[in-house]
């Protein structure tokens, strides 16, 4: 996984947690009534339960939302829990639902490994569990997984960049990395070492930071890599939930122009948040790989639905797709992020 290319691997020391949350995130569970009358008595009594790491991103939240939605629609119950990333309180919660006596349970994983013995008790209760967005570890017996094509859609950044480069650039790369145990962030950043060996010339991956998926490690690894070299032009960003600290960085060291004039830093993103697609469309971001939470979260509630009706299991896949300077105006001039 490790790419051959010569780098810095940066230590990065976090120097106290910064917490990505938005309203309405919390740990208590939440749950409504069914929504309006659907006609769909059957359903009425029926119950799913939703498992969500954390709701630290516009991503997330937007997935969240669809989710309530789409139960409404579909005239079934849920609760909902949120574990704030951490591993043991979101096994306790998905226990918490089997309690409960839940009909189904969706899973977006903090860590889809350590959250294997949680679906294995649901297993045990005769309980489908659906995974959203990242895969359940090995061991564990799910009814379907709706996730993106994380590697693909990052190679397909990097091509774009490529493809729109101006004659005889080279790029000497600041990888940032989410979750070193989050199977999506592993995924990315394979995405991105694949694609960039294959373009030796015009690549060079010169520092290595990993996150956690926190903002104040994003930032000081910006700041860190800089200050090892400042001739760093390309960021690999993993997760918009990352671009606010990436982009302080770069304004605090002077860096933060639009594509097209002198010392732009090209930056790529991953997942649509409202603030990508904006930073895009101001000239300051060059590309984002956008997963269609919006379906992905309808997915999931169809998967629980056809799981308790006992219907035949199906996966998904999302494609996902991108937006840049090229085609934010025209394209997708009508997307405006999560």
């Amino acid at each position: 996984m490790r790419n051959k290319a010569v780098r810095k691997i940066l230590s990065v020391l976090a120097i106290g947690a910064m917490v990505f949350t938005m309203a309405g995130c919390s740990s208590g569970g939440g749950e409504n009534t069914g929504g309006e009358d659907t006609g769909k008595t059957e359903d009425s009594a029926k119950t799913i339960g939703i498992s969500m790491c954390a709701i630290e991103s516009q991503m997330w939240a937007e997935y969240q939302k669809s989710m309530h939605e789409a139960c409404d629609e579909a005239g079934v119950k849920y609760t909902e829990s949120i574990a704030e990333n951490d591993v043991q309180k979101q096994n306790q919660q998905i226990e918490d639902f089997i309690s409960q006596g839940v009909d189904a349970i969706i899973i977006a994983p903090a860590d889809g490994d350590a959250v294997v013995s949680a679906i294995k008790k649901c297993n045990d209760a005769g309980i489908p569990v659906i995974m959203a967005n990242r895969a359940a570890g090995e061991g564990a017996d799910v009814y379907a997984t709706i996730s993106s094509d994380n590697k693909e859609m990052v190679k397909r950044e990097i091509e774009y960049v490529v493809e729109n480069a101006p004659e005889g650039t080279k790029y000497k790369c600041l990888e940032l990395v989410g979750s070193l145990t989050d199977v999506n962030a592993i995924a990315r950043q394979e995405g991105f070492e694949e694609a960039i060996a294959e373009h030796p010339e015009m690549f060079e991956l010169v520092a290595t930071v990993p996150t956690e998926w926190k903002g104040d490690l994003a930032l000081t690894g910006v700041q860190n890599a800089f200050a090892a070299d400042d001739d760093i032009n390309f960021i690999f960003n993993p997760s918009d939930a990352l671009l606010p600290s990436i982009q302080s960085g770069l304004q605090q060291l002077g860096k933060y122009s639009k594509v097209g004039e002198d010392g732009h830093v090209t930056l790529v993103t991953f997942d649509g948040a409202a603030d990508a697609v904006s930073a895009i469309r101001d000239g300051y971001v060059d590309v984002v790989s956008v997963q269609d939470a919006t379906k992905q979260g309808q997915l999931c509630v169809e998967a629980a639905v056809d799981a308790m009706d006992g219907k035949e299991a199906s996966d998904y896949t999302d494609p996902g797709f991108e937006v840049s300077t090229k085609n934010c105006d025209t394209d997708y001039a009508d997307f405006k992020g999560y």
